[in-house]
């Protein structure tokens, strides 16, 4: 009989532990930018490619129950971006293929809002790659800044784990952030969940 084997538990807690001492850059840029939305009427567009996407439409589903217009690119209701909106992505590496490319063409887009006087989409990429391509693509980054160090531990945590389960943390912490800034209860979140079933 296969007895579990609670380690990973163990090492996330000390590796959250470590990221609780050493705050994420920009956060207070990122929960400004999430709360302009608001006064703006803009959107809010979400994207990560597979863990770091399911960690992206959660953020997006709670933005979406504090009452923001909060999509996730790539679902079939997913609207047309323009100025003024927002565009969160989530990438461990910084590198990956099509969230590169989606940030070159929504900066040709920019460059087409520039030149008619109108606000660009601000582009905000969260990653732990400090020196990454998304770095050079967005108006800013916020860096989990993870401690990969321990080759032993990271075994708990293969290919992206530990950024993912952080990024899921981090992004709740986000979320509760917004929900005092802006007075909002559960209750009132409630209200927006879906009760079709």
């Amino acid at each position: 009989m296969i007895k579990l084997n609670t380690k990973p538990i163990k090492e996330l807690i000390k590796k959250l532990e470590l990221f609780y001492k050493q705050a994420p850059t920009n956060s207070d840029l990122l929960l400004n930018n999430i709360i302009n939305t608001k006064s703006e009427s803009s959107k809010i567009y979400i994207y990560g490619i597979g863990r770091s996407g399911f960690v992206g439409k959660a953020f997006a589903m709670r933005l979406m129950h504090l009452g923001f217009k909060s999509h996730f690119i790539g679902e079939a209701t997913c609207p047309a971006v323009s100025n003024n909106d927002l565009l969160i992505v989530v990438s461990g590496s910084g590198e990956t293929y099509s969230i590169v490319n989606l940030l070159n063409k929504i900066n040709k887009i920019n460059n087409k809002l520039e030149l008619k006087g109108k606000n660009k989409i601000k582009i905000i990429s969260i990653t732990h790659n400090n020196n990454c391509t998304l770095k050079e693509l967005s108006d800013f980054i916020v860096n989990l800044a993870i401690d990969e160090s321990d080759k032993t531990e990271n075994k708990c945590f293969p290919m992206g784990t530990l950024f993912e389960e952080i990024a899921f943390i981090y992004l709740d912490t986000i979320i509760y952030n917004l929900m005092e800034k802006l007075n909002i209860s559960e209750e009132d979140m409630k209200k927006r969940h879906c009760n079709f079933l």
